[in-house]
């Protein structure tokens, strides 16, 4: 956990901002990215940011179980401000919080969010977000963001509200808009709606991955499997981690070789079928009820992500040529001296 010192209430980080010129550093503070008053509608900010922590922020995210999971990924401080008419009761309160990293955020959120909801929830604000209730949460960069109405409103007045106040929040953040690697990876279609889940342990509960993976849940038709993927710093590394696996797939049955990336088997984990990939220093794979084909035109997408396609150059071409040349006239000098 990085442990910063403050002065007054701000935390400031670094960031980059691209303008006609080239790339330009700047700073962020992290009481700057709250939008002004009347920013939102006729909204006022009633008083400057604060700090906040404890049970507050535990009422901020929805329950003490969630701020526990915040704090397992590694915060650094949380910042909030109300919103709303002077001389009446708040009536929207948003928090900001910096995380160690863009990792570490995007691992709380995963893990704060709620799964299956309906698929409206999952909105496009930040990265990702989600709106639950009278509270929407969001991601952008190494922040984690809780937008809550602390007032009764209509639903589409409700949705309204958030949403702008997330929008408004998202574009006073001047840092690209993007995923981890290991999200890129993922194939988007048949993925259920906001099951992609970074955890810091083995998702799997085989004691494999021991620096935590990404998760995804499936469907097509009915049938329905789990992709994993993990990624490592270094070749042993990696190479045990597959290692481990298919010792996991050998347990429960035979195994067999399969064509994708720079090794891959198939078998059975958890009773179900299975494909084990490595490429690289990515470890990934697929479980479930979906039919081999299937399975192995995910693996390949998230292969082609891994290590993707570059054509030969021209140099590399002639190259082969050259080499090949001299193979056949070495051949015809062997074939004439017989």
């Amino acid at each position: 956990m990085r442990v910063l010192g403050f002065v007054a209430l701000a935390s400031v980080t670094a960031a980059c901002t691209i303008t006609e010129e080239g790339i330009e550093e700047v700073e962020i503070k992290t009481e700057e990215i709250f939008p002004p008053s009347k920013t939102i509608a006729s909204f006022r900010m009633l008083e400057k940011p604060k700090r906040m922590d404890g049970d507050a922020l535990a009422e901020q995210l929805g329950g003490k179980s969630r701020h526990d999971m915040l704090k397992k990924w590694s915060t650094t401080v949380t910042l909030y401000a109300d919103y709303g008419v002077p001389k009446q009761p708040p009536a929207v309160r948003v928090s900001v919080t910096e995380m160690g990293s863009k990792v570490s955020a995007y691992g709380a959120y995963t893990n704060l969010r709620p799964g299956l909801l309906p698929e409206k929830q999952y909105v496009k604000i930040g990265a990702h977000g989600t709106i639950d209730g009278a509270r929407l949460i969001f991601i952008h960069d190494r922040y984690v963001i809780s937008v809550v109405a602390l007032q009764k409103f209509t639903d589409e007045q409700l949705r309204s509200l958030l949403v702008n106040f997330g929008r408004g929040i998202t574009a006073r953040i001047p840092r690209p808009i993007s995923d981890i690697d290991p999200v890129t990876f993922l194939p988007l279609e048949n993925r259920v709606p906001a099951s992609e889940r970074l955890d810091k342990e083995d998702p799997l509960g085989l004691g494999v991955f021991e620096s935590g993976a990404i998760t995804a849940i499936y469907r097509v038709e009915g049938r329905e499997g789990k992709i994993f993927i993990g990624q490592t710093a270094d070749a042993l590394t990696h190479r045990g981690y597959y290692n481990k696996l298919i010792k996991a797939l050998e347990k429960n049955g035979k195994t067999k070789e399969v064509s994708i990336g720079d090794t891959a088997a198939m078998g059975k984990l958890f009773g179900a079928t299975c494909i084990v990939c490595q490429r690289e220093k990515a470890v990934f794979g697929v479980y479930g009820t979906l039919t081999e084909d299937e399975m192995r035109e995910m693996l390949l997408s998230i292969d082609r992500k891994v290590k993707p396609y570059v054509p030969p150059s021209m140099k590399d071409i002639k190259k082969k040529e050259e080499e090949r040349e001299r193979e056949r006239e070495a051949e015809s000098k062997k074939g004439q001296g017989q």
